[in-house]
């Protein structure tokens, strides 16, 4: 299995693992398109997560998940992509990975989306990608992050963005049920959010 293969499973995997149970079906569909070997692979690694996690805390998948993570990670911290320096990945989704870098220009943290170089020979997601970037760029919103450029480095497509730091939700929910109060007030903050994408013709299709 070539390296690239590797990471289309394993980032069509984590996307399946936000979709609610009943969707993960038509999600696959989608994502997998019309590609049998490639679905069988993603859906073998949800059932033994699912059967792993009925005995083990941590599960297998999860620590290869991790080890698949590290790796990829490794292979771009230290380079330079335009006047970003990347430092290490912070996250991933459906359209790219994100990699907190710093931009030698301003001399600030920046969070860098980049569409993986196979990708970009792709129209239809390297479509999608430029409407992302583009679409947010108009938004001037306290609950949304600013897009500070859009760029291309050779064969890299990136979105530098203001470095956002905290807590996430998600991290915030492994420490415990929230107060009444406080899931209401993050409730109104997304809501904010979204009402502004709307007010912009913008329709967000991955809330979390």
């Amino acid at each position: 299995m070539t390296p690239a293969r590797f990471q289309t499973i394993e980032e069509i995997f984590r996307s399946a693992l936000d979709q609610e149970p009943d969707q993960i079906g038509a999600f696959l569909d989608n994502a997998c398109e019309g590609d049998e070997l490639l679905r069988r692979k993603v859906e073998a690694l949800l059932n033994s997560r699912e059967q792993a996690a009925n005995f083990i805390e941590t599960s297998a998948v999860g620590l290869a998940t991790k080890i698949i993570e590290n790796r990829q990670a490794d292979s771009l911290i230290g380079q330079t992509i335009g006047h970003y320096k990347i430092s290490k990945r912070i996250g991933a989704g459906g359209m790219g990975e994100v990699y907190l870098a710093t931009d030698m220009k301003a001399g600030r943290n920046a969070a860098l989306k980049l569409l993986p170089e196979r990708f970009t020979g792709d129209a239809e997601r390297l479509k999608r990608f430029q409407q992302e970037a583009h679409a947010v760029v108009g938004l001037n919103h306290p609950n949304i992050l600013t897009i500070s450029e859009i760029g291309e480095d050779h064969s890299t497509r990136c979105i530098a963005r203001e470095l956002s730091e905290g807590e996430t939700l998600r991290q915030r929910l492994t420490r415990g049920p929230m107060q009444v109060s406080e899931a209401v007030d993050i409730a109104i903050q997304v809501a904010s959010a979204l009402a502004a994408a709307h007010q912009a013709g913008i329709v967000h299709r991955d809330i979390k």
